[in-house]
Protein backbone atom coordinates (compact mmCIF):
# COMPACT_ATOMS: atom_id res chain seq x y z
CA UNK A 1 0.00 0.00 0.00
CA UNK A 2 1.95 3.24 -1.12
CA UNK A 3 0.00 5.96 1.03
CA UNK A 4 -0.37 9.53 -0.71
CA UNK A 5 -1.80 11.48 2.68
CA UNK A 6 -1.92 10.72 6.33
CA UNK A 7 -3.10 13.48 8.61
CA UNK A 8 -5.36 13.60 12.24
CA UNK A 9 -8.81 14.54 11.79
CA UNK A 10 -9.29 18.25 12.90
CA UNK A 11 -12.22 18.22 15.35
CA UNK A 12 -15.09 19.31 13.43
CA UNK A 13 -14.03 16.78 10.78
CA UNK A 14 -13.99 13.78 13.16
CA UNK A 15 -17.29 15.62 14.64
CA UNK A 16 -18.91 14.97 11.33
CA UNK A 17 -17.53 11.45 10.87
CA UNK A 18 -18.67 10.27 13.95
CA UNK A 19 -21.85 11.85 12.85
CA UNK A 20 -22.26 10.08 10.12
CA UNK A 21 -21.20 6.67 12.07
CA UNK A 22 -24.14 7.33 14.34
CA UNK A 23 -26.87 7.73 11.88
CA UNK A 24 -25.50 4.52 9.76
CA UNK A 25 -23.98 2.41 12.34
CA UNK A 26 -25.85 3.32 15.79
CA UNK A 27 -24.55 -0.30 17.61
CA UNK A 28 -20.84 0.76 16.60
CA UNK A 29 -21.25 4.19 17.30
CA UNK A 30 -21.61 3.32 20.74
CA UNK A 31 -18.99 0.80 20.96
CA UNK A 32 -16.27 3.44 19.20
CA UNK A 33 -14.27 5.61 21.59
CA UNK A 34 -15.13 8.80 20.27
CA UNK A 35 -12.27 10.59 22.57
CA UNK A 36 -9.05 8.98 20.56
CA UNK A 37 -8.09 11.12 17.59
CA UNK A 38 -9.04 9.61 14.10
CA UNK A 39 -6.31 9.41 11.52
CA UNK A 40 -7.07 10.10 7.67
CA UNK A 41 -5.14 7.89 5.68
CA UNK A 42 -4.88 8.46 1.32
CA UNK A 43 -3.37 5.89 -0.12
CA UNK A 44 -2.19 6.31 -3.92
CA UNK A 45 -5.36 4.36 -5.20
CA UNK A 46 -6.92 6.84 -3.42
CA UNK A 47 -9.21 4.45 -1.06
CA UNK A 48 -9.45 6.12 2.66
CA UNK A 49 -8.69 4.41 5.50
CA UNK A 50 -9.12 5.62 9.27
CA UNK A 51 -7.48 4.68 11.68
CA UNK A 52 -6.87 5.39 15.64
CA UNK A 53 -3.55 4.31 17.68
CA UNK A 54 -2.65 3.89 14.54
CA UNK A 55 -5.01 0.29 13.58
CA UNK A 56 -7.60 0.74 10.88
CA UNK A 57 -11.02 1.27 11.71
CA UNK A 58 -12.84 2.42 9.18
CA UNK A 59 -12.54 2.78 5.57
CA UNK A 60 -14.34 4.15 3.11
CA UNK A 61 -15.37 2.50 -0.79
CA UNK A 62 -17.82 4.23 -2.71
CA UNK A 63 -18.92 6.98 -0.43
CA UNK A 64 -19.40 3.98 1.99
CA UNK A 65 -17.94 4.12 5.09
CA UNK A 66 -17.38 0.88 6.18
CA UNK A 67 -15.37 -1.02 9.25
CA UNK A 68 -12.19 -2.65 8.96
CA UNK A 69 -11.81 -6.25 9.88
CA UNK A 70 -8.84 -5.22 12.79
CA UNK A 71 -11.29 -2.61 13.61
CA UNK A 72 -12.14 -3.57 17.66
CA UNK A 73 -13.91 -7.24 18.48
CA UNK A 74 -16.81 -4.78 19.74
CA UNK A 75 -17.53 -3.04 16.53
CA UNK A 76 -17.18 -6.11 14.12
CA UNK A 77 -19.80 -7.92 16.97
CA UNK A 78 -21.79 -4.17 16.29
CA UNK A 79 -22.91 -6.10 12.42
CA UNK A 80 -25.15 -8.50 11.00
CA UNK A 81 -23.31 -11.50 10.64
CA UNK A 82 -23.65 -13.86 7.35
CA UNK A 83 -22.12 -17.64 8.71
CA UNK A 84 -20.03 -19.69 5.80
CA UNK A 85 -19.13 -23.17 5.39
CA UNK A 86 -15.43 -24.40 5.96
CA UNK A 87 -15.53 -24.67 1.71
CA UNK A 88 -16.12 -21.02 1.07
CA UNK A 89 -13.27 -19.75 3.19
CA UNK A 90 -10.30 -19.82 0.66
CA UNK A 91 -12.43 -18.03 -2.00
CA UNK A 92 -13.02 -15.47 0.27
CA UNK A 93 -10.30 -14.79 2.02
CA UNK A 94 -8.74 -14.42 -1.52
CA UNK A 95 -11.31 -11.78 -2.16
CA UNK A 96 -13.88 -13.44 -3.95
CA UNK A 97 -17.53 -12.33 -3.01
CA UNK A 98 -20.12 -14.36 -1.09
CA UNK A 99 -21.90 -17.07 -3.20
CA UNK A 100 -25.00 -18.21 -1.62
CA UNK A 101 -24.72 -22.23 -1.56
CA UNK A 102 -21.92 -21.41 0.67
CA UNK A 103 -23.88 -19.99 3.47
CA UNK A 104 -24.64 -21.29 6.38
CA UNK A 105 -26.74 -18.60 8.43
CA UNK A 106 -27.61 -15.53 7.68
CA UNK A 107 -28.55 -13.19 10.94
CA UNK A 108 -32.46 -12.04 11.24
CA UNK A 109 -30.58 -8.16 11.18
CA UNK A 110 -29.45 -8.21 7.53
CA UNK A 111 -31.31 -6.90 4.68
CA UNK A 112 -30.72 -6.02 1.00
CA UNK A 113 -28.07 -3.42 0.29
CA UNK A 114 -26.75 -3.58 4.54
CA UNK A 115 -23.26 -3.85 5.67
CA UNK A 116 -22.39 -7.67 7.44
CA UNK A 117 -19.20 -9.39 8.79
CA UNK A 118 -19.07 -12.54 7.00
CA UNK A 119 -17.54 -15.51 9.08
CA UNK A 120 -16.74 -19.10 9.03
CA UNK A 121 -19.09 -21.49 10.80
CA UNK A 122 -16.60 -23.57 12.97
CA UNK A 123 -14.69 -20.32 14.72
CA UNK A 124 -16.42 -17.54 14.05
CA UNK A 125 -13.60 -15.68 12.71
CA UNK A 126 -14.38 -12.75 10.92
CA UNK A 127 -13.54 -13.57 6.90
CA UNK A 128 -14.96 -10.45 4.81
CA UNK A 129 -16.89 -6.93 5.35
CA UNK A 130 -19.25 -6.66 2.68
CA UNK A 131 -23.20 -5.39 1.18
CA UNK A 132 -25.52 -7.59 0.91
CA UNK A 133 -26.64 -7.54 -2.99
CA UNK A 134 -29.53 -10.38 -2.42
CA UNK A 135 -32.57 -10.62 -0.56
CA UNK A 136 -31.99 -11.99 2.64
CA UNK A 137 -35.04 -14.61 1.96
CA UNK A 138 -33.90 -15.14 -1.22
CA UNK A 139 -30.53 -17.06 -0.05
CA UNK A 140 -32.31 -18.93 2.49
CA UNK A 141 -34.93 -20.26 0.16
CA UNK A 142 -32.80 -20.40 -3.56
CA UNK A 143 -29.50 -21.22 -2.63
CA UNK A 144 -28.28 -19.76 -5.80
CA UNK A 145 -26.15 -16.70 -6.77
CA UNK A 146 -24.27 -13.75 -5.55
CA UNK A 147 -25.16 -13.22 -2.02
CA UNK A 148 -22.77 -10.52 -0.11
CA UNK A 149 -20.64 -8.52 -2.12
CA UNK A 150 -16.88 -8.70 -0.92
CA UNK A 151 -15.43 -5.18 -0.04
CA UNK A 152 -12.89 -5.97 2.48
CA UNK A 153 -11.34 -9.18 3.28
CA UNK A 154 -8.48 -11.07 5.35
CA UNK A 155 -5.00 -10.50 3.64
CA UNK A 156 -6.11 -7.46 1.44
CA UNK A 157 -3.99 -4.24 1.71
CA UNK A 158 -5.75 -2.62 4.49
CA UNK A 159 -5.96 -5.68 6.54
CA UNK A 160 -2.15 -6.04 6.22
CA UNK A 161 -1.76 -2.12 7.12
CA UNK A 162 -0.03 -1.48 10.23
Amino acid sequence: MIIKKRHPLSSKEQKELLEAIREKYPSIYEVLDRKKPIELLETANGEIVYLQESKPLLFRVDGNILPCLRACQEVLEALPKVVVDMGAVPYIVNGADVMAPGIRVVDERVALGSVVVVVDEKYSKPLAVGIVVMDPKDIREKKKGKAVKNLHHVGDEIWKFE
